[in-house]
C-alpha cells in the first residue's frame, strides 16, 4: 500500500529538477541546431565524415539516405477508385509465474482493419495464443533447453504480432478480388505499434538470433512481394541516432577515435557531449512544421546489419498535430518512391483521423491490453481445466496469502 502522506514531500524535488532539466534541454537543443546547420550546409562532407569515423566511435553511426536539410511536406493521400486500407497491430502478454497453478504464458494481439473508400467492413479483434507445453516453456536453443524469460517472450510476441499483420494484409488483398489481389501497392498500409528493430535480439544466443531473423525475413518477403507498405510508428521516441551522428561534427579531433582521445573520461565529459543526452525528437521539434517529414536515414544498429540489405530498417521523423513521431520502414519500401509516398500520406491521414495518433494503432492497443481482472480470470480458467482432468492444483503460499490477507 502506498502512503501518499509520506510520498508528497518526496515529490517536491521533482519540480525543481524538472525546471533545471528543461533549461539544460533548451541549451542542448540550441547547440544541436548549430551542429545540424553546420552538417546540412555541406552535406557531402558530413556524410563522408561519418563514413571515415564509423569504425572508431563508441556508438553506431547512421547512414543518411537523403540530404540532411531536406524536409518534405507530406501531401494528402491520393484517392483511388478502390480506396485504401489501414491495418494496425499491438500486443500484450501474461508472463509465466511459478506462484500460479501453471507456468504457462499467454500472448494477446489486438488487430484493427479500417478501409476508406472501399467495401470492406471494419474489423476489430484480439487473437490470444497460449504456450503451456514443455517445449514452449523450455525451448531448444543451440541443442540446450533454456528457461524462457521476459526477453524471450517479448521477442516471440513481436514475431506473433508481425505474423498476424502479414496475414491480415494478405487477406485484405484476397478479399479485394481481381487484379487488386495481386499487389497492394498504394492500397494497404500495415502499421506496427513501436519499432521494427528487435533491439533486444542481440542479447540472445547466436542460434536463436539466426532463427529469429530467418522467420522475420520470410514475413518481410511476403509483404515485399505483395507491395504492402509496412511502417513502425514510434511515439515519444527516445532514439538519438542523429544526435550521435552530429556529435562527430563537433568533435575537436581530426579523427573521432573515442577510445584513444576520450577513453579516460566519463561520457558526460566528452567534448562532443555538448549536445548529449538529447533525443532526435526534441531536435526535430525545432526544425519540422506540422505535416512535414525529415530526411531519411538507415539505422546502424548491430541487429539491422544482420538483416538482408533490402530489409534494413530505415527511419524518418514526422510531425503531426501532437508530436514528432519516428517512422521506421524497410529499405525496399523507401526505394519504391510511389509506395513510400503512399506510406507517408497514409500515416498522415491516420494521425489526422486519430487526433495526433494513428487510429488503427489506438484501436489495436485497446484490444490487446490485458487488465488485472482478466489476468485473474485467465488463471482461474486454467485451474478449472486442471481440476476437470483430475489434477491437484494450488497456488504458492505466497500468492495465496497475497490474495487472502490477514487484516
Amino acid at each position: 500500500m502506498l502512503d501518499f502522506l509520506k510520498l508528497a514531500p518526496l515529490l517536491d524535488s521533482i519540480g525543481v529538477d524538472s525546471l533545471k532539466d528543461l533549461k539544460d534541454s533548451e541549451e542542448l537543443v540550441r547547440s544541436a541546431l548549430q551542429a545540424f546547420q553546420t552538417a546540412a550546409a555541406d552535406f557531402p562532407a558530413w556524410a563522408s565524415m561519418l563514413d571515415e569515423n564509423r569504425p572508431w566511435v563508441l556508438w553506431p553511426l547512421l547512414k543518411p539516405l537523403s540530404p540532411l536539410a531536406s524536409r518534405l511536406n507530406v501531401p494528402a493521400l491520393k484517392s483511388s477508385g478502390a480506396g485504401w486500407t489501414a491495418l494496425g497491430v499491438d500486443g500484450s502478454q501474461i508472463m509465466p509465474s511459478h506462484h500460479e497453478v501453471s507456468s504457462c504464458y499467454l500472448l494477446n494481439a489486438g488487430v484493427a482493419r479500417i478501409t476508406y473508400g472501399g467495401e470492406l467492413p471494419p474489423l476489430l479483434k484480439s487473437e490470444p495464443r497460449l504456450y503451456a507445453r514443455p517445449d514452449d516453456l523450455y525451448p531448444l536453443v543451440d541443442r540446450r533447453r533454456v528457461h524462457i524469460d521476459e526477453l524471450f517472450v517479448a521477442l516471440e510476441r513481436g514475431l506473433f504480432e508481425f505474423g498476424l499483420l502479414v496475414e491480415l494484409a494478405e487477406e485484405v488483398l484476397a478479399l479485394s478480388g481481381g487484379a487488386e489481389s495481386e499487389t497492394g501497392a498504394g492500397t494497404v498500409l500495415a502499421m506496427v505499434d513501436g519499432s521494427l528493430i528487435p533491439w533486444s535480439l542481440e542479447k540472445m544466443p547466436r542460434p536463436y538470433m539466426e532463427d529469429y531473423l530467418t522467420r522475420l525475413e520470410v514475413l518481410m518477403c511476403r509483404l515485399r512481394l505483395k507491395g504492402i507498405a509496412v511502417v513502425g510508428y514510434v511515439s515519444h521516441s527516445r532514439s538519438a541516432d542523429l544526435i550521435n551522428a552530429l556529435r562527430v561534427t563537433i568533435c575537436p579531433y581530426a579523427l573521432s577515435h573515442c577510445q584513444t582521445n576520450c577513453g579516460h573520461l566519463n561520457e558526460e565529459s566528452f567534448p562532443c557531449s555538448a549536445i548529449w543526452p538529447l533525443s532526435d525528437r526534441l531536435l526535430y521539434q525545432s526544425i519540422l512544421r506540422t505535416g512535414e517529414t525529415s530526411s531519411v536515414f538507415e539505422s546502424a544498429a548491430s541487429v539491422v546489419k544482420l538483416m538482408p540489405e533490402a530489409d534494413a530498417t530505415c527511419f524518418a521523423y514526422f510531425r503531426n498535430e501532437m508530436e514528432v513521431a519516428r517512422l521506421e520502414f524497410p529499405r525496399w519500401v523507401y526505394q519504391d518512391s510511389a509506395l513510400f509516398e503512399f506510406l507517408l500520406a497514409g500515416v498522415k491521414a491516420q494521425c489526422e483521423k486519430g487526433f495526433g495518433y494513428p487510429v488503427v494503432l489506438a484501436e489495436a492497443h485497446h484490444l490487446a491490453v490485458i487488465r488485472g481482472p482478466e489476468r485473474e480470470q485467465f488463471f482461474n480458467l486454467i485451474a478449472q481445466r486442471l481440476l476437470t482432468l483430475g489434477a491437484r492444483t494450488a497456488v504458492s503460499p505466497k500468492e495465496a496469502n497475497k490474495r487472502r490477507g490477514f487484516i
